[in-house]
């Protein structure tokens, strides 16, 4: 069953109903970007904030317990973060948060190989459907391998 995760007037939402999924894709672009170090200060001013994936990854977990979760793209580390340390919240949350997370990758103007290390050093799977080579949002390709394959929804679900 699909629930669009999102906080809507300083209340988060698990399942929007129809009103609401079209108030998000009408005026979502106003909402605040929403990590989980954020959701206090959303929820505490009655803002309305579209949640990233450690956000999202949160209230799934903790709120109604959902295993998995589907989105595009998950944050990573950015070209250079070993120097500003730009690296998303979603890394951190993907370590430490038992939600399975299925996406096309990370954001390709991300530094991907450096994403992988980090997501190693959390201690997160990191698994490819039919392919040895990690995604890259938008193209099947990176140029980075994967760590695990899997070639069929069965061996997926295990």
């Amino acid at each position: 069953v699909p629930a669009t995760i999102a906080i809507l007037n300083g209340v988060p939402h698990v399942g929007l109903n129809s009103e609401q999924l079209k108030n998000l894709a009408i005026s979502g672009s106003q909402f605040q970007k929403t990590a989980r170090r954020d959701i206090a200060q959303v929820v505490a001013s009655g803002s309305n904030g579209a949640t990233t994936v450690s956000a999202t990854m949160f209230f799934a977990h903790k709120v109604v317990g959902i295993p998995i979760f589907v989105t595009g793209g998950i944050g990573g580390v950015h070209r250079y973060g070993e120097k500003t340390m730009d690296i998303s919240s979603d890394l951190t949350e993907l370590g430490k948060t038992p939600v399975a997370v299925i996406s096309a990758g990370v954001k390709s103007i991300l530094d991907i190989a450096r994403t992988l290390e980090h997501l190693e050093t959390q201690g997160v799977t990191v698994a490819a459907y039919r392919t040895n080579e990690f995604p890259a949002f938008f193209t099947e390709t990176s140029g980075c391998k994967v760590p695990c394959r899997v070639d069929s929804p069965e061996e997926c679900a295990k």
